[in-house]
């Protein structure tokens, strides 16, 4: 039309008067394109799970820091979302849900990264949870049409956090400490437990008070502990940038009281900082380190678990741990070690830790080296390992971290 251009790789439309490009939707009627706002400046996100099996059964988490990649990855358009955009999941394997679980948790992204693309538009909140809940009804019925599906999903574009439950699941949000208003600790979303109920949905517009996330499923919310507790187990880790930590602490509380396996949890640590649109053009991507170094130092402490890779030439009687126990006995020595300084970590990585590191002289006990960037150049360091050292601070002990090898802690020395 007069006045007008057309991209047909991009199937956009660009009007001169104006200088707006617009997209057509289903009904083939113009919107307006819009280009995702950038709030890497301003809040980081980062999510971590924990899950404790029963016989074979297991439930399932899905952590993706990054939906951009992601999407890319199925070469869709993801440019008119905001960033950070990332997705958390849990999804319950209880009361024989098992091959629902598995398959909930390899479908429900599938479901849902082609509905965020198809419209570039503007994402007002109803369409957010309407999508959500959409993607979650689709996926009932390919997996389980007649017993539904058990989960909680959280999804974060930018400033908003949109979240989903069903089948007596839950979502909920916290803040700092001492910060227990109606807008912060109250903010929760539980999952209807009739099974042909559709999902409950909500979308919540986060601030600087909100310090993280916690998603988890019915064995865990019905077990005893109120979600005050949850909140709090989940948060004094989350503080220290511990989110799998929190969800072990809640795990093992869990089940002290009652809460019968299988069960998972996944918390989300949300970190503010600066003002928004600072560094324009700049996304910040939610799984890269914040810091431009090349190389670290680092020491760490291993526990070996059933089932994990042994090292070469290593004769040692196999371990018989689960990795569900490794995590809560290095649970139990993360507060000492991350009080202590590297004293306390050396005289423990001494005392239990399983791998030769441990057998060096002095100071050195459990040292790693100097830990390039590339995961691909420390071959004898899991590249988890590599990864999450690339996080810490000088001085600063990392969260759990598991790899082929076991359970690490990791205290960066330089």
């Amino acid at each position: 039309m007069p006045g007008w251009l057309y991209h047909r790789d991009k199937a956009l439309y660009f009007q001169r008067e104006s200088g707006l490009l617009y997209c057509r939707d289903s009904n083939n009627e113009l919107y307006e394109l819009h280009q995702g706002e950038d709030y890497g400046g301003t809040l980081t996100v980062r999510g971590d799970a924990a899950t404790v099996s029963a016989k074979g059964q297991a439930s399932r988490n899905v952590i993706i820091n990054d939906l951009h990649r992601a999407a890319a990855s199925m070469k869709l358009d993801f440019s008119h979302h905001d960033s950070p955009a990332a997705m958390f999941a849990v999804y319950d394997a209880s009361a024989g849900r098992g091959e629902h679980a598995e398959a909930a948790a390899k479908g429900l992204h599938m479901q849902l990264l082609p509905r965020l693309a198809a419209w570039r538009g503007r994402w007002q909140n109803d369409r957010l949870q309407g999508v959500l809940a959409e993607s979650i009804a689709q996926l009932r019925q390919e997996i389980a049409p007649e017993r539904g599906v058990a989960l909680a999903v959280a999804l974060l574009l930018g400033g908003r956090l949109t979240m989903a439950a069903t089948g007596g699941a839950i979502c909920m949000i916290f803040g700092q400490v001492g910060q227990s208003d109606g807008n912060v600790d109250n903010l929760e979303v539980l999952g209807p437990e009739n099974e042909d109920a559709e999902a409950m949905t909500h979308c919540a517009v986060l601030e600087d008070s909100h310090l993280g996330a916690l998603l988890t499923v019915k064995g865990v919310r019905t077990s005893g502990l109120p979600s005050a507790r949850m909140r709090a187990l989940a948060r004094s880790h989350v503080m220290a940038d511990r989110p799998r930590a929190g969800c072990v602490a809640l795990l093992e509380e869990a089940r002290k009281v009652g809460g019968e396996p299988p069960l998972v949890a996944a918390a989300v640590r949300f970190n503010w900082s600066g003002s928004r649109g600072q560094d324009p053009g700049k996304r910040l991507k939610t799984d890269t380190p914040p810091n431009g170094l090349t190389k670290v130092r680092c020491r760490h402490l291993l526990l070996r678990y059933a089932g994990c890779q042994a090292l070469l030439g290593d004769r040692r009687k196999k371990p018989t741990r689960t990795v569900g126990d490794a995590e809560t006995q290095m649970l139990h020595i993360l507060p000492q070690i991350a009080n202590g300084g590297p004293a306390a970590f050396t005289a423990k990585c001494k005392e239990i830790s399983e791998c030769d590191t441990a057998m060096k002289s002095g100071d050195l006990a459990g040292d790693l080296g100097w830990l390039d960037r590339d995961p691909a150049k420390n071959r004898k360091v899991p590249a988890a390992v590599v990864r999450a050292a690339f996080f810490l601070a000088v001085g600063q002990v990392s969260d759990l971290v598991s790899s082929e090898r076991g359970i690490h802690l990791i205290l960066r020395t330089a």
